[in-house]
């Protein structure tokens, strides 16, 4: 299918699930998604994606490729903890390195993280719509020079792609690559194992142990994702988010915590399974979106932007690693 094919397709999708999420947006929880198509389905043996009354979770680390310290955090988190997941910075200098030791590990699904900044650095301007669409499918056709096969998912760095009007470029890429984009499917984003809930202020207990643990207890029915930021110490001047990364490590490879998943009948997933599933359901894996909430609110709980109003322009919000 070609791109502007992928585009007509994923807008029709979009349009109709979002219209159902805005119908019952009252509710205080998200529910797994219903359909006169879902119904049609119990009735025969067609091949199914992901069941929603499961409770299936992706446990996904950013920022791979970022620093040697940070990549071998993430494996170990991933070799010796409950990490399925994790999202390439294609820009970043240990990208390649951390591609290499990424294809040691098949268990551990890569996707891309878009980032338009280098360390609050910005190169692009996020107004610039043209701009921003011509940088994203740059670093998404990197991410398959690196791999040699498309992302699993797509998110970014500090959540840029939920700003107005930069949303529906990702969306659009989703589309063309075939692939979720994080908060805008029927995976949902849990954000909140995350120690510094404002910027500048680091909060311990947001991401020991004992609030994973209980973070994985209170995730309902359905797909979730999980987001993390593990990592070893960084030796320079300029890393913000640091000391917590290896706080996060600690909990991540921790047993209680994989204790907690089996007690709650919490399955692991990664984002190549969770596409293998909707694909084998005849479904693209972009193309499940029921409007899943975030649990934090629409300032970025660690983002770096924020939406100030519906003309693409941002103001400072708060941090993310």
């Amino acid at each position: 299918m070609d791109h502007k094919a992928a585009r007509r397709t994923f807008l029709v999708s979009i349009l109709g699930s979002v219209g159902g999420w805005l119908a019952g947006s009252g509710a205080a929880a998200p529910k797994a998604p219903t359909s006169t198509r879902a119904s049609e389905d119990r009735g025969s043996s067609a091949p199914r994606g992901p069941d929603p009354q499961q409770r299936q979770v992706i446990v996904n680390a950013d920022d791979l490729g970022f620093s040697e310290e940070i990549d071998r955090g993430i494996f170990e988190a991933h070799d010796r903890g409950i990490v399925t997941s994790a999202s390439l910075m294609v820009r970043e200098p240990d990208a390649e390195a951390a591609v290499r030791h990424a294809k040691d590990r098949p268990g551990l699904s890569v996707g891309i993280h878009v980032a338009f900044d280098h360390r609050r650095r910005w190169f692009i301007d996020l107004q610039d719509l043209n701009a921003t669409e011509r940088e994203l499918y740059r670093q998404l056709d990197a991410f398959v020079r690196l791999t040699g096969s498309p992302p699993t998912h797509i998110d970014s760095h500090h959540h840029v792609h939920r700003l107005f009007n930069v949303a529906r470029l990702f969306l659009e890429a989703g589309a063309h690559y075939g692939v979720p984009v994080r908060g805008l499917t029927e995976v949902v984003y849990v954000g909140r194992f995350y120690g510094q809930p404002e910027f500048g202020r680091t909060d311990m207990t947001k991401i020991n142990v004992d609030a994973l643990v209980a973070l994985l207890r209170s995730l309902g029915p359905g797909v979730s994702e999980v987001s993390c930021h593990p990592g070893h110490l960084e030796t320079r001047s300029d890393a913000l988010y640091n000391r917590e990364r290896e706080v996060e490590l600690r909990s991540l490879v921790d047993g209680r915590a994989r204790a907690a998943i089996a007690e709650e009948g919490l399955t692991l997933i990664n984002y190549r399974e969770y596409g293998r599933r909707v694909r084998a359901a005849g479904r693209g894996a972009s193309a499940g979106c029921s409007g899943a909430s975030i649990d934090h609110p629409p300032q970025y709980q660690h983002g770096d932007l924020r939406v100030s109003d519906g003309g693409g322009r941002a103001g400072r919000g708060r941090n993310s690693a």
